[in-house]
């Protein structure tokens, strides 16, 4: 790797997972048998669900892979799909009567566990498992993406959700809704994916 990307020495090895969490632009993160990912653009998340905030990262890497450091877990999302308005897919995940609506529904009447809510894509059968809205504040370069490049001031107009593969739940995406859907497929990492994270400059 370049010393131009470097100012010191990498975060210790325990601790890299949780250094994804304050990723600015500039940082490079050392994926194993993945090489150097420069950090272009950083999402600081927040949501706020019964008086109760939630926060995390969302940051794009050079590479446009997505990385995910939330309550949820670290996740590497490398492969990226525009859902256009209008699209049949489009349409049964945020229609009125779409998957977002039915498990919101469903998580209001306490009956998402005995009624998952389930969306084919691309031939696979995914369970919908997270949905939400967010509050988010960029550090860095629009990403190329233009759901990502659209986040509303209102937090209510930015939708993401989770899905999980049903037949190997390490196949997991995020979806983002705000003018058209994104949605995001990857898996997530463990301690050993992560080999070392270099600061662009001292925090």
């Amino acid at each position: 790797m370049g010393s131009n990307h470097l100012s010191g020495d990498p975060v210790g090895v325990p601790n890299n997972l949780d250094e994804l969490s304050l990723l600015e632009p500039g940082d490079v993160v050392e994926i194993w048998e993945g090489g150097s990912l420069v950090v272009k653009t950083a999402f600081v998340c927040q949501e706020t669900f019964d008086n109760s905030t939630t926060t995390w990262r969302w940051s794009f890497a050079d590479d446009g892979s997505l990385i995910e450091a939330s309550p949820d877990g670290f996740f590497h999302y490398r492969t990226h799909q525009i859902v256009k308005q209008g699209t049949d897919l489009y349409e049964e995940l945020v229609a009125q009567d779409g998957a977002l609506v039915r498990f919101e529904e469903r998580v209001r009447s306490g009956s998402s566990g005995r009624r998952p809510v389930h969306v084919t894509i691309d031939g696979k059968e995914y369970l919908l498992g997270s949905t939400g809205t967010v509050k988010v504040h960029k550090l860095g370069a629009d990403p190329e993406l233009v759901p990502w490049r659209s986040f509303d001031d209102d937090p209510e107009e930015n939708v993401y959700f989770g899905l999980v593969d049903t037949s190997d739940e390490s196949n997991v995406i995020l979806g983002l809704w705000t003018v058209h859907v994104c949605l995001s497929s990857g898996h997530e990492m463990g301690e050993t994916d992560v080999t070392a994270v270099y600061r662009q400059k001292a925090r």
